[in-house]
């Protein structure tokens, strides 16, 4: 496996042969993806639970209170699932340097 800094993005995407890889590009991007959804999916259960007239305010007041938690939770379980994957790619990139290092 070699990293993808000695080509392009591009290049790599459409390397058929899967010599280079864009793993580690791509999984920031989906973290970043999932911690700007889940903070936005925040926002909306809290400017939807304000936005009921008829709503009691103590639903208001718990969801005002449990929301920030809940999206606390889903980052860090976003978190240690890109982790996991990406110790994935680096156990496999290890794995193979020392394949190409055996006489």
């Amino acid at each position: 496996m070699q990293e993808n800094h000695e080509i392009g993005f591009f290049k790599s995407l459409f390397d058929f042969n899967l010599t280079h890889f864009i793993t580690m590009k791509v999984l920031r991007s989906i973290y970043a993806i999932l911690v700007v959804v889940i903070i936005l999916v925040g926002v909306f259960v809290i400017t939807a639970s304000f936005s009921g007239e008829g709503s009691v305010s103590s639903y208001k007041f718990l969801t005002l209170i449990l929301t920030p938690f809940g999206v606390l939770f889903y980052i860090i379980l976003a978190r240690l699932w890109v982790e996991v994957l990406a110790n994935l790619y680096r156990i496999g990139d290890n794995t193979q340097a020392m394949v190409d290092n055996v006489p």
